[in-house]
């Protein structure tokens, strides 16, 4: 008769054996997890506060056609801010930057990514209304720009 001790499986029952191989899965994870880190790095960064208690943020900037209730689109183009998995529509008429600055500025930088510094605020809203006339106009999250900042 075999003793029970010469099995193979029975040496996992030994307390030393079975601390021995969760050192070694603890620290293969912990390494595997640090590579991971070095391969694909954090390069998020955190939004800050202006004086006035607005946001900098660096964000790049896209031209979407403009739709309309109907879901059809037409030739006219507007500018988002996008941000993480949203697109802030920039509400110009509210902003202390006009679209032509914002667009010049933009020219002049070259950046493919349409890339800029800026100064806003994000707000909830009507985003078609620009004065006291009644108009049937969007709703939902917007930007205001107050300044576009000289670096990226």
């Amino acid at each position: 008769m075999k003793s029970q001790h010469c099995h193979p499986f029975n040496l996992f029952k030994s307390a030393g054996l079975n601390r021995l191989i969760l050192l070694v899965v603890v620290t293969l994870s912990f390494s595997c997890s640090q590579n991971t880190g070095k391969l694909m790095p954090n390069n998020k960064t955190s939004d800050a506060l202006s004086n006035d208690g607005r946001v900098v943020i660096s964000a790049p900037l896209v031209l979407k056609p403009f739709r309309k209730k109907n879901d059809s689109l037409t030739e006219l183009e507007e500018w988002y801010l996008q941000r993480s998995i949203q697109d802030y529509y920039i509400k110009f008429c509210e902003s202390e930057v006009s679209r032509s600055e914002l667009e010049t500025y933009l020219k002049q930088e070259k950046d493919p990514l349409n890339t800029a510094k800026l100064e806003v605020e994000f707000r909830e809203g009507e985003w078609d209304r620009c004065d006291e006339t009644e108009v049937q106009s969007r709703v939902g999250a917007y930007v205001v720009i107050y300044q576009i900042l000289s670096s990226k």
